[in-house]
């Protein structure tokens, strides 16, 4: 199976209005990977999260760390899956896996929704400084006026942490506005 069948199967399964039978789905498709082949940390890394909805926290955690252990491509970085549950679920190992990820973020290992994700999960919990911070990592090499290069995701959630805050507004906020502008639907 190619990554684009991959997917495909998986966002078939994503679109199951039934979570027990997309489980099913998972765990029969897990089945036909063998260790680190190419699709089991993904498929891995989206029952964690099924698992974590219905709060199967400890299946979760240990299906995204298989993910992790496999080593597979993966859309997402499970580590973040994992800084979630911690999150939500006050653990101790949060602040570690903070750090795990910034060294990731230093070595140019995540994408834009890794970011997003990290940020958001952040905010959720009221670590909002340190949301801001994750929010604003992917514009730190874009310039404000340069609006179409931004990560649209980021840069609307680095405006709301900031607001948040009480912060002043800043170039970003202002290209946040000019974004909102241009892209505003007309009547």
């Amino acid at each position: 199976m190619t990554w684009d069948q991959l997917c495909e199967a998986l966002d078939e399964i994503d679109v199951e209005p039934q979570r027990e039978q997309r489980l099913a789905e998972y765990h029969r498709l897990l089945a036909g990977f063998l260790p680190g082949q190419e699709g089991r940390a993904e498929t891995l890394a989206r029952l964690a999260e099924e698992l974590g909805a219905l709060d199967r926290t400890d299946e979760a955690r240990a299906t995204y760390q298989q993910a992790i252990d496999d080593g597979g491509r993966t859309i997402l970085d499970p580590l973040v899956g994992l800084l979630d549950l911690s999150l939500e679920h006050q653990a101790d190992d949060a602040d570690d896996l903070l750090a795990q990820l910034l060294t990731r973020s230093r070595a140019d290992q995540l994408v834009i929704g890794d970011y997003e994700w990290i940020a958001e999960s952040l905010e959720e919990v009221g670590r909002l400084r340190e949301a801001l911070r994750w929010f604003t990592i992917p514009l730190r090499d874009i310039q404000p006026g340069d609006i179409d290069l931004m990560p649209v995701a980021c840069l609307v959630g680095r405006w709301r942490v900031r607001r948040a805050l009480d912060l002043p507004v800043d170039a970003y906020d202002e290209a946040h506005d000019v974004w909102h502008e241009v892209n505003a639907p007309t009547d």
